[in-house]
C-alpha cells in the first residue's frame, strides 16, 4: 500500500510547480500562436465540389432481396453478374488513370474574378499556389539535380502526337506533375450497396472547381458510353458499308437487266429468254442481299440505342461559397493545445519521471 501511494503523482505539488513556472507559458503560448498563424496562412485555401450520379445497370441481376442480403456481407452481386468488363467498382481506377486525366488538359476554365481564362493545364501551371516549404523543396531538388532540363525529344513527340498534342506514353515532367496533382484533386468513390458514384473535386478557385467537377462527370459518362457502344458502332459502320455496296450492285444489275430486255424486245429465241432469266435472278440475288444487310443495319442501330447507358445525375456541380479548408482556427487551437501539453510535460518532468520509474 505504501508503494502504491509513493508511486501516485502529487497533483498539488504539480500545480505548485506549474504556477511557479507560469512565465514559461507566457512565452511559449504567444510564440506558438504567432508561428502557427504564420504557418497556416501560407497554406492556400481550397474549395470542394461533390457530384453524385447513378449509372444504369446493364446486366441481368438477381432479385432485389438477394442483392440486399449480399450487400450486407460486402458482396456486390450487380458487379458479379455484370456482362461488362468495366463496372462501377472500377470507375475510381478509370478516373485516376493518366489516359482519362490527360483528356481534361484542354478543358477551358475561367477564374471566379473573370480575370484569367485558359486551358486547365495552363491554369494548373500558372495559377496553382503552393506553401513556401513546397517551393523550397522543389528548388532544392532542382539544384541538387543540376537544374531542370526538359527532354527535347519528349517535347517534340508531344508536339506532334494526336489532336491534342499529348502522348500519354511519353509525358514530360511538367505533364506528369500536373497528372499527379489532378489525382489528388479528383476523388471518385462508389457505394457498394447502391452503385452511386460520388465525384469529389478540389481546387483553389471555386469556379474552376465547379467547372472541373462538371467536366469530370461528363468525361466519365462519355468514357463509359463509348466503351459500351463501341462494338455496336463498329458493327453499324460495317453493315452500313456493305449495305451501300449491295445497293450499288443491285442498281447495277437492275440496269443491266433493263437494258437487255429493252434491247431484245420481240425476240423469241430460247437463248435470249434464258439470258433474261439469268439476269433477273442476279438482280433478285443482289436485291435480297441488300435487304438482308439493311435489316442487319437496322438491328445494329437498335442494339446501339439499347447499349447506350443512361446516367442519372443526383447532385450536380455548384460553385461553392465557402472554402473547404484549411481549417485555420482548428489548426491554431490544436497547436496551442499541443504546446501546452509539451510545456507541462517539460516543467513537471521530475514528478512524471518518478511516477513512471516507480
Amino acid at each position: 500500500m505504501e508503494n502504491k501511494q509513493d508511486n501516485n503523482i502529487d497533483l498539488s505539488e504539480m500545480f505548485n510547480t506549474l504556477w511557479k513556472r507560469r512565465k514559461v507559458f507566457y512565452i511559449v503560448l504567444p510564440v506558438t500562436f504567432v508561428l502557427s498563424c504564420a504557418l497556416i496562412l501560407c497554406v492556400p485555401r481550397y474549395y470542394s465540389v461533390e457530384v453524385k450520379l447513378a449509372p444504369e445497370a446493364q446486366s441481368s441481376t438477381p432479385s432485389a432481396s438477394l442483392m440486399a442480403l449480399a450487400s450486407t456481407f460486402g458482396f456486390d452481386m450487380g458487379s458479379m453478374m455484370s456482362r461488362d468488363a468495366i463496372y462501377p467498382m472500377l470507375y475510381p481506377d478509370i478516373v485516376s488513370s493518366a489516359n482519362f486525366l490527360v483528356n481534361l488538359f484542354d478543358m477551358p476554365v475561367t477564374t471566379i474574378d473573370d480575370e484569367y481564362s485558359a486551358s486547365y493545364y495552363k491554369y494548373m501551371l500558372e495559377k496553382t499556389r503552393y506553401p513556401f516549404w513546397t517551393r523550397w523543396k522543389g528548388r532544392l531538388k532542382r539544384l541538387l539535380s543540376g537544374g531542370e532540363t526538359e527532354d527535347h525529344a519528349k517535347q517534340h513527340r508531344n508536339a506532334t502526337a494526336g489532336k491534342k498534342g499529348i502522348d500519354v506514353f511519353w509525358l514530360t515532367k511538367q505533364q506528369k506533375a500536373v497528372v499527379a496533382l489532378m489525382r489528388d484533386n479528383i476523388i471518385c468513390e462508389v457505394d457498394k450497396k447502391t452503385d452511386v458514384v460520388t465525384l469529389t473535386v478540389t481546387d483553389q478557385d471555386p469556379r474552376v472547381c465547379a467547372l472541373l467537377a462538371d467536366s469530370v462527370c461528363a468525361a466519365l459518362q462519355d468514357f463509359i458510353t463509348d466503351y459500351r457502344t463501341r462494338k455496336a458502332r463498329v458493327d453499324m459502320l460495317y453493315y452500313r458499308n456493305v449495305m451501300d455496296t449491295a445497293y450499288k450492285e443491285y442498281i447495277h444489275e437492275s440496269e443491266r437487266y433493263t437494258r437487255y430486255i429493252d434491247g431484245h424486245k420481240g425476240l423469241t429465241l430460247e437463248k435470249y429468254r434464258v439470258e433474261a432469266q439469268n439476269l433477273e435472278s442476279e438482280m433478285q440475288i443482289k436485291f435480297s442481299a441488300y435487304t438482308s444487310f439493311q435489316k442487319q443495319y437496322m438491328a445494329t442501330q437498335a442494339r446501339l440505342q439499347e447499349n447506350t447507358p443512361v446516367f442519372t445525375v443526383m447532385q450536380s456541380a455548384i460553385v461553392p461559397q465557402k472554402p473547404a479548408g484549411p481549417k485555420r482556427m482548428i489548426f491554431v487551437l490544436a497547436m496551442l493545445m499541443l504546446a501546452t501539453v509539451v510545456t507541462m510535460t517539460v516543467v513537471c518532468w521530475k514528478q512524471i519521471r518518478v511516477f513512471l520509474l516507480g
